[in-house]
C-alpha cells in the first residue's frame, strides 16, 4: 500500500513539473519551417530587413563623429583676381611655371586679341589647398595694378560626414539583400530582391561619386586669373564705340534700302503696270463708246436756205 502511494506521488510530481516547464518555455517555430521558395515570405523578409538597415527599427549603427573632433575639416577655396601687367603672354608663361612648381596645373585658358597685337588672357589655375595663400600672394606681386580680387570658401565637412554615414547604411543594405538573394529559390522573389539590390548599388555609386568630387575640390583650390595689358599700351576704346560695327550696320541698311527699291520696281513692272494698263484700256473703250452713242443721238441743225439772186 505504501509502495502504491509513493508511485502515485512520483507520477503526480512529474506531471506538475512538465506543466510548469511547458508554461515557462514557449515553443517557437524555427525560421526554416516555411519553405524558402515561397515568394511572399522572401519578399516580406527583404522588406523587413531593408527597413531595419535603411532606417526602420534601428540596427546597431556607429554614431557619426562630431565635426571638428575626429574628422578633418574639408574646405573648398575659390579665388578670382584681375591683374594689369606689362606683357600678358609673358605673365601667362610665368603663371604656368609657378602652378607646376606649386603642384598644380592650368585647367582652362582663353584669350581676346586687341588691335595692335595686344591680348587679354583669362586663366583657371588649380593649386593644392595648402598653397592657396602663397599662390594669391605671388599673383599680386606680378601685377602693376590689381583691378579686382575676390576670395571665397565653402565648408563641406558636414556634407561629407553625412555622405559617409549614408554610404555605410547603403553598403549594409546591399550586403543583406545579397544574402536574401542567395537564400531565395523562387524566381519571383529573386527578381524582387535583385531590383532593390540594383537600385541600392546605383545609390552607392552616386554617393561615392559625390564624395570623390568633394575630395578633389577640397584638395585643389581654384583661382581665376584675368591678365589685362597696361593702360598705356591698351588701344583706345570710348564707351565701347566700334566704328567697324557702325560701318557694317550702315552697309546693311544700304543693302536693305536697295533691296526694297528693287522689290518695289519688280512689283510695279510685273503687277502694277499691267493692271493699270488694263484699267486704262477699259476706261478708254467706255469713253469712246459713250462718245459714239451721244454723237448719233444729237439732232441735226436745219440748213438755212439761200436767198434768191436778183
Amino acid at each position: 500500500m505504501k509502495a502504491r502511494m509513493v508511485v502515485c506521488f512520483l507520477v503526480l510530481a512529474g506531471l506538475l513539473m512538465g506543466c510548469s516547464a511547458s508554461k515557462a518555455v514557449p515553443t517557437m517555430e524555427p525560421a526554416r519551417d516555411r519553405p524558402v521558395n515561397d515568394s511572399e515570405w522572401a519578399a516580406d523578409e527583404a522588406k523587413s530587413d531593408i527597413s531595419t538597415v535603411s532606417g526602420g527599427a534601428p540596427a546597431a549603427q556607429e554614431p557619426s563623429p562630431s565635426v571638428g573632433e575626429t574628422v578633418t575639416r574639408m574646405i573648398i577655396y575659390n579665388g578670382e583676381i584681375a591683374l594689369v601687367v606689362e606683357d600678358t603672354v609673358a605673365s601667362q608663361e610665368k603663371i604656368t611655371t609657378l602652378a607646376s612648381e606649386w603642384g598644380g596645373y592650368i585647367s582652362n585658358a582663353s584669350s581676346y586679341a586687341y588691335e595692335g597685337g595686344l591680348t587679354r588672357i583669362t586663366l583657371t589655375v588649380r593649386v593644392p589647398a595648402e598653397k592657396f595663400n602663397d599662390a594669391m600672394a605671388a599673383l599680386r606681386a606680378m601685377a602693376l595694378e590689381i583691378s579686382r580680387e575676390n576670395i571665397g570658401s565653402q565648408d563641406v565637412t558636414q556634407e561629407y560626414v553625412d555622405l559617409e554615414s549614408r554610404l555605410k547604411a547603403l553598403e549594409a543594405k546591399a550586403a543583406r539583400l545579397e544574402e536574401l538573394m542567395e537564400q531565395a529559390e523562387d524566381t519571383e522573389a529573386v527578381l524582387a530582391v535583385y531590383e532593390q539590390l540594383s537600385a541600392t548599388q546605383q545609390e552607392i555609386e552616386q554617393t561615392k561619386g559625390r564624395m570623390q568630387y568633394l575630395e578633389r575640390m577640397a584638395a585643389m583650390a581654384t583661382i581665376t586669373v584675368t591678365l589685362t595689358p597696361d593702360e598705356m599700351s591698351r588701344p583706345i576704346e570710348i564707351a565701347g564705340w566700334r566704328p567697324a560695327g557702325t560701318l557694317k550696320r550702315a552697309f546693311e541698311a544700304l543693302i536693305n534700302t536697295f533691296q526694297f527699291l528693287v522689290d518695289a520696281l519688280i512689283w510695279i513692272v510685273i503687277w502694277v503696270a499691267p493692271v493699270f494698263a488694263f484699267i486704262g484700256l477699259v476706261l478708254f473703250g467706255l469713253i469712246k463708246a459713250l462718245g459714239l452713242i451721244f454723237k448719233r443721238r444729237k439732232p441735226k441743225a436745219p440748213v438755212a436756205s439761200e436767198p434768191p439772186i436778183k
